[in-house]
Formats: structure tokens, C-alpha cells, sequence
């Protein structure tokens, strides 16, 4: 073993499964390599330094300090399940049509905000829609606008708006998330272009389905960025939030907040609440509002 083996070199993790991960070191050699159990569970999104033992094994030793984790929760275990690290961005993928939920796209939006992160909202298959149908859609998402969260208009199909998109995912590491069937992997194999998404090959190997992926992945993208495709996440449980903690996830609830006659106030029932006076003026969307109350009353379901 020479000399260089023996010295600890940096990388990331680019896909985990248990203790064996993917990773891509910094000359760009993407390595298979394990864990040390005493260490803990490496992420997608880690970083990790490793070392050449005298086997030719590869052995990440040091889990390097995170600055944000997303999880998710298990219906069959309330304890949240940690899917990818160290994420700057995260891209919503909504199917663009008449049952949008919108409620969950706010829960997307809380999720983003107490991780950290800068949410953004892709609105994918537009060319199903009409002219009128997409004017409609852009009143609805007005109040998305209005909060200043970015909106992109996408048609994965025709591959129209994925370079607007990969322009605001330069330079950071992205997170697509979304539900099934709203076109989330051919958005990221659109972006991804001569290197498609790796779900069918998981798919086939793990019989979940032929567009299902069920492993977090981290890809390098155009313009210095990366992009991690995420499992499927069809529910957004709100662990380790309060209820009064919640207006934090709604930007204009937080900020009308401040005028409400009570400190504690909950924006749900108190007298001088300056946020449902917002919302009988107008100047905060009732639609929003209506969605506050809802998860507000979900949270000790949680």
C-alpha cells in the first residue's frame, strides 16, 4: 500500500444504502465504499472522508458536519426517516391541471422553510393545457407569486422551461420533490440530458415499479449545480413542529403576525388578530389561509 493510501481523502456521498454508499471523490472517481458502523448512517448529499485500506476496500470514516437535512415520515414509524443532507434548494413539481392540491404544495413550502431551504415551485406538463386554461392557472398560483416563491412553467415532454430552470439550480445543490405521477423523473431526466435517471434500473431490481424511484441520488448538472432525485414522498408529516410555530411556514401570515394584539396569538380564534384581518381585506389569500387552518388542525395528528 503506498503512501497516498494511507492518507484520508474527501468526498461525497451519492447514494447511500445502509452502510454502502456511492461516492464521487474530488478528482471525480466515483468509488464504491463503507461505512464505519461507530460513525452512523451517510446521506446522499454527505460529506465524507474516507480512506484505502490494505484489502482495496474503500472506508468513509468521518461524516463531515451538515447544514440541513430533509426527512420524511414512515406511516409505519413515526420517526422521521432522513433522506438527503447538505441541500440548498428544493424544486416542487406539481402537475399543472384542475385538482392541484394546494394544500400540499403548502406543506412542500413549510418543509423547505424549517429545512433551510429555498423552495421553488415547477409547474410540469403545460402543454396539456389551453390558453385559457394556463391564463387560469397562473391567477391561481398568484398567491405563490406574491410571497415571492419562484414559479416555472414546464413541459418535460417538450422540454420547454427546463433551461430556465437549470439557470436557478446553478451553482446549488437541488432537491426535485413531488408526488407520483406528476412527471418529477422526466423533469430530472430532462435536466440531466445525456445522463438519465437511474429509477427504471432500481425499479426493475427492486420490482417497485417501473417509475418509482426509491433511492435519493445526487447527479452533477449543468452550471456547477447538483440535483438530488428523491423517493417518492406522497405525504409531508409536520414532526417537530408546533402549532404555534406554524405562521413561521406562511411568509405573510409571520409578517402580519407581528401586528396581532396578543403575542401567543395562533391566528385562530383570538380577538385582535391582525392576520384574519388580513385575510377579510384581502391582502392575505384566503386560499392560503384556509390552508394554515387545516394543517393547523393536522398537527396533533401527528
Amino acid at each position: 500500500m503506498s503512501k497516498d493510501d494511507k492518507k484520508t481523502h474527501h468526498a461525497t456521498v451519492i447514494a447511500s444504502y445502509g452502510n454502502q454508499c456511492k461516492i464521487e471523490t474530488t478528482d471525480k472517481q466515483l468509488l464504491t465504499a463503507k461505512s464505519l458502523k461507530s460513525i452512523g448512517k451517510p446521506l446522499c448529499g454527505d460529506k465524507v472522508s474516507y480512506k484505502n485500506e490494505k484489502n482495496n476496500e474503500t472506508v468513509i470514516t468521518e461524516i463531515l458536519p451538515r447544514r440541513s437535512i430533509l426527512s420524511r415520515r414512515n406511516n409505519l414509524n413515526p420517526k422521521p426517516k432522513q433522506i438527503a443532507v447538505n441541500i440548498d434548494q428544493m424544486i416542487i413539481v406539481v402537475s399543472a391541471n384542475d385538482s392541484i392540491k394546494y394544500g400540499l404544495i403548502d406543506r412542500y413550502l413549510i418543509a423547505a422553510i424549517f429545512s433551510n431551504f429555498t423552495p421553488v415551485i415547477a409547474l410540469n406538463k403545460i402543454d396539456l393545457l389551453t390558453d385559457d386554461k394556463a391564463e387560469q392557472l397562473k391567477n391561481r398560483m398568484q398567491n405563490y407569486s406574491d410571497i415571492n416563491i419562484p414559479l416555472f412553467y414546464i413541459s418535460a415532454k417538450n422540454n420547454k422551461g427546463i433551461k430556465a430552470l437549470l439557470d436557478i439550480m446553478a451553482n446549488k445543490t437541488n432537491i426535485v420533490v413531488g408526488q407520483s405521477g406528476v412527471g418529477k423523473s422526466s423533469i430530472v431526466n430532462a435536466i440531466l440530458l445525456d445522463q438519465p435517471a437511474i429509477t427504471k434500473k432500481i425499479s426493475d431490481s427492486t420490482n417497485k415499479g417501473k417509475h418509482t424511484t426509491t433511492t435519493a441520488y445526487l447527479y452533477s448538472i449543468p452550471g456547477n449545480g447538483k440535483l438530488i432525485d428523491s423517493p417518492g414522498i406522497r405525504e409531508f408529516g409536520l414532526w417537530n413542529i408546533e402549532k404555534s410555530e406554524l405562521a413561521h411556514g406562511f411568509k405573510e401570515i409571520q409578517q402580519h403576525s407581528e401586528q396581532c394584539k396578543f403575542r401567543d396569538c395562533l391566528h385562530h380564534a383570538e380577538p385582535g388578530c391582525a392576520v384574519v384581518a388580513a385575510v377579510n381585506e384581502g391582502t392575505i389569500s384566503k386560499q392560503r389561509y384556509e390552508s394554515y387552518l387545516s394543517i393547523f388542525e393536522s398537527i396533533d395528528e401527528n
